[in-house]
Protein backbone atom coordinates (compact mmCIF):
# COMPACT_ATOMS: atom_id res chain seq x y z
CA UNK A 1 0.00 0.00 0.00
CA UNK A 2 1.47 3.35 -1.06
CA UNK A 3 0.54 5.71 1.75
CA UNK A 4 2.43 8.66 0.31
CA UNK A 5 0.61 8.68 -3.05
CA UNK A 6 -3.00 8.18 -2.09
CA UNK A 7 -5.87 9.07 -4.42
CA UNK A 8 -7.68 10.69 -1.49
CA UNK A 9 -7.45 14.44 -1.95
CA UNK A 10 -9.43 17.18 -0.19
CA UNK A 11 -9.13 20.96 -0.11
CA UNK A 12 -10.35 23.26 2.66
CA UNK A 13 -12.17 26.11 0.91
CA UNK A 14 -13.32 28.10 3.91
CA UNK A 15 -12.99 28.15 7.70
CA UNK A 16 -15.32 29.94 10.09
CA UNK A 17 -14.72 30.36 13.84
CA UNK A 18 -17.81 29.75 15.97
CA UNK A 19 -16.31 29.82 19.47
CA UNK A 20 -12.94 31.24 20.49
CA UNK A 21 -11.48 30.27 23.87
CA UNK A 22 -7.96 30.84 25.27
CA UNK A 23 -6.76 27.32 24.40
CA UNK A 24 -9.09 26.17 21.64
CA UNK A 25 -11.39 27.25 18.84
CA UNK A 26 -14.51 25.55 17.48
CA UNK A 27 -14.54 25.97 13.70
CA UNK A 28 -16.65 25.03 10.70
CA UNK A 29 -14.68 23.95 7.65
CA UNK A 30 -16.02 23.83 4.10
CA UNK A 31 -14.05 21.10 2.30
CA UNK A 32 -14.15 19.76 -1.23
CA UNK A 33 -13.35 16.24 -2.36
CA UNK A 34 -11.08 16.82 -5.37
CA UNK A 35 -12.02 13.43 -6.83
CA UNK A 36 -15.77 14.11 -6.73
CA UNK A 37 -17.73 15.45 -9.69
CA UNK A 38 -17.59 19.20 -10.14
CA UNK A 39 -21.30 19.61 -9.50
CA UNK A 40 -21.15 18.01 -6.05
CA UNK A 41 -21.48 20.47 -3.18
CA UNK A 42 -18.57 20.81 -0.72
CA UNK A 43 -18.91 19.10 2.65
CA UNK A 44 -19.16 20.88 5.99
CA UNK A 45 -17.09 19.60 8.91
CA UNK A 46 -16.73 20.80 12.48
CA UNK A 47 -13.38 20.73 14.21
CA UNK A 48 -11.51 21.87 17.29
CA UNK A 49 -8.31 23.84 16.77
CA UNK A 50 -5.99 23.62 19.75
CA UNK A 51 -2.41 24.10 20.82
CA UNK A 52 -0.33 20.96 21.20
CA UNK A 53 -0.32 19.09 24.51
CA UNK A 54 2.40 17.13 26.26
CA UNK A 55 2.70 14.70 29.15
CA UNK A 56 5.72 13.27 30.87
CA UNK A 57 6.48 10.03 32.73
CA UNK A 58 8.68 10.90 35.75
CA UNK A 59 10.80 8.11 37.26
CA UNK A 60 12.23 8.53 40.77
CA UNK A 61 15.68 7.50 41.98
CA UNK A 62 14.05 4.39 43.48
CA UNK A 63 12.46 3.45 40.15
CA UNK A 64 8.91 4.52 41.07
CA UNK A 65 6.57 6.23 38.60
CA UNK A 66 5.12 9.60 39.61
CA UNK A 67 1.36 9.71 38.95
CA UNK A 68 -1.13 12.50 39.57
CA UNK A 69 -4.83 12.28 40.37
CA UNK A 70 -7.05 15.19 39.44
CA UNK A 71 -10.67 16.13 38.73
CA UNK A 72 -11.77 16.22 35.09
CA UNK A 73 -14.88 18.19 34.13
CA UNK A 74 -15.52 16.12 31.00
CA UNK A 75 -16.25 12.91 32.90
CA UNK A 76 -16.99 14.60 36.25
CA UNK A 77 -14.63 12.10 37.85
CA UNK A 78 -11.06 11.96 39.09
CA UNK A 79 -8.46 10.73 36.60
CA UNK A 80 -5.05 9.13 37.13
CA UNK A 81 -2.54 10.71 34.76
CA UNK A 82 1.06 11.66 34.13
CA UNK A 83 1.89 15.35 34.61
CA UNK A 84 1.34 17.48 31.53
CA UNK A 85 -0.38 20.41 29.92
CA UNK A 86 -0.63 22.81 27.02
CA UNK A 87 2.45 23.77 25.01
CA UNK A 88 2.71 27.53 25.39
CA UNK A 89 4.11 29.74 22.65
CA UNK A 90 6.55 31.16 25.20
CA UNK A 91 8.07 27.72 25.94
CA UNK A 92 11.49 27.08 24.43
CA UNK A 93 10.48 23.60 23.29
CA UNK A 94 8.28 20.61 24.19
CA UNK A 95 10.77 19.39 26.78
CA UNK A 96 10.64 22.75 28.55
CA UNK A 97 6.84 22.56 28.62
CA UNK A 98 6.80 19.03 30.03
CA UNK A 99 9.34 19.77 32.77
CA UNK A 100 7.57 23.00 33.73
CA UNK A 101 4.24 21.22 34.05
CA UNK A 102 5.81 18.39 36.06
CA UNK A 103 7.46 20.77 38.52
CA UNK A 104 4.30 22.88 38.95
CA UNK A 105 1.94 19.93 39.38
CA UNK A 106 4.11 17.64 41.51
CA UNK A 107 7.01 19.57 43.05
CA UNK A 108 9.38 16.95 41.57
CA UNK A 109 12.47 18.06 39.65
CA UNK A 110 15.20 16.29 37.66
CA UNK A 111 18.24 15.54 39.82
CA UNK A 112 21.85 14.55 39.26
CA UNK A 113 22.50 13.31 35.74
CA UNK A 114 18.78 13.19 34.88
CA UNK A 115 17.80 12.68 31.25
CA UNK A 116 14.62 13.82 29.55
CA UNK A 117 13.62 12.66 26.09
CA UNK A 118 10.70 12.48 23.70
CA UNK A 119 9.09 9.05 23.34
CA UNK A 120 6.71 9.91 20.52
CA UNK A 121 3.89 12.10 19.27
CA UNK A 122 0.36 11.38 18.11
CA UNK A 123 -2.93 13.02 17.12
CA UNK A 124 -5.48 12.74 19.98
CA UNK A 125 -8.49 12.62 17.65
CA UNK A 126 -7.96 13.44 13.94
CA UNK A 127 -11.71 13.37 13.30
CA UNK A 128 -12.27 16.44 15.46
CA UNK A 129 -8.92 17.96 16.49
CA UNK A 130 -5.89 19.35 14.67
CA UNK A 131 -3.31 19.21 17.47
CA UNK A 132 -0.75 16.69 18.65
CA UNK A 133 0.11 15.22 22.04
CA UNK A 134 3.78 14.65 22.81
CA UNK A 135 4.90 11.96 25.28
CA UNK A 136 8.17 12.25 27.20
CA UNK A 137 10.04 10.46 29.98
CA UNK A 138 12.44 11.87 32.57
CA UNK A 139 14.53 10.44 35.37
CA UNK A 140 15.70 10.42 37.95
CA UNK A 141 13.43 12.94 39.64
CA UNK A 142 12.98 13.89 43.29
CA UNK A 143 10.47 15.85 45.36
CA UNK A 144 12.21 19.16 46.13
CA UNK A 145 9.44 21.74 46.51
CA UNK A 146 5.72 22.25 46.99
CA UNK A 147 3.19 22.32 44.18
CA UNK A 148 2.46 25.55 42.27
CA UNK A 149 -1.11 24.89 41.13
CA UNK A 150 -3.55 27.05 39.21
CA UNK A 151 -6.64 28.24 41.17
CA UNK A 152 -8.86 25.54 39.59
CA UNK A 153 -6.36 22.69 40.06
CA UNK A 154 -6.57 20.18 42.90
CA UNK A 155 -3.90 17.53 42.31
CA UNK A 156 -2.84 14.57 44.42
CA UNK A 157 0.65 13.13 43.76
CA UNK A 158 1.50 9.44 44.13
CA UNK A 159 4.49 7.17 43.53
CA UNK A 160 3.76 3.67 42.27
CA UNK A 161 5.82 0.70 41.10
CA UNK A 162 5.97 0.18 37.30
CA UNK A 163 4.38 -3.27 37.71
CA UNK A 164 1.40 -1.61 39.39
CA UNK A 165 0.72 0.33 36.20
CA UNK A 166 -0.27 -2.88 34.40
CA UNK A 167 -2.69 -3.74 37.19
CA UNK A 168 -4.21 -0.28 36.98
CA UNK A 169 -4.64 -0.56 33.21
CA UNK A 170 -6.25 -4.01 33.35
CA UNK A 171 -8.64 -2.93 36.10
CA UNK A 172 -9.58 0.31 34.32
CA UNK A 173 -8.18 2.45 37.11
CA UNK A 174 -5.87 4.11 34.58
CA UNK A 175 -8.19 4.76 31.64
CA UNK A 176 -7.07 8.11 30.20
CA UNK A 177 -6.41 7.34 26.52
CA UNK A 178 -3.52 9.79 26.16
CA UNK A 179 -1.75 8.29 29.15
CA UNK A 180 -2.15 4.83 27.61
CA UNK A 181 -0.64 6.18 24.39
CA UNK A 182 2.36 7.44 26.39
CA UNK A 183 2.84 3.97 27.85
CA UNK A 184 2.53 2.49 24.36
CA UNK A 185 5.32 4.81 23.15
CA UNK A 186 7.40 3.73 26.14
CA UNK A 187 6.69 0.07 25.42
CA UNK A 188 7.64 0.41 21.75
CA UNK A 189 10.78 2.27 22.79
CA UNK A 190 12.08 -0.95 24.35
CA UNK A 191 13.63 -3.84 22.42
CA UNK A 192 10.98 -6.18 23.74
CA UNK A 193 8.16 -3.97 22.61
CA UNK A 194 9.64 -3.24 19.20
CA UNK A 195 10.08 -6.95 18.53
CA UNK A 196 6.40 -7.64 19.24
CA UNK A 197 5.22 -6.46 15.83
CA UNK A 198 7.67 -8.78 14.10
CA UNK A 199 5.87 -11.77 15.59
CA UNK A 200 2.69 -13.43 14.48
CA UNK A 201 -0.30 -11.83 16.17
CA UNK A 202 -2.99 -14.26 17.35
CA UNK A 203 -6.56 -13.69 18.45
Amino acid sequence: MDLENSNISWTCLEEKIFLDFPYLQLVERLCKNNNASSDKDPSRFYAIKSRDWCNIIPITEEGKVVIIRQFRAGTLTHSFEFPGGVVESSDADIQATALREMIEETGYEPVGTAKCRLLGSSHPNPALQDNKVHSLIVGPVKKVRGQALDPNEDIEVLEIAPTELMTWIKSGKLSHALMLVSLFHLFMDSKEGASLLSRELKY
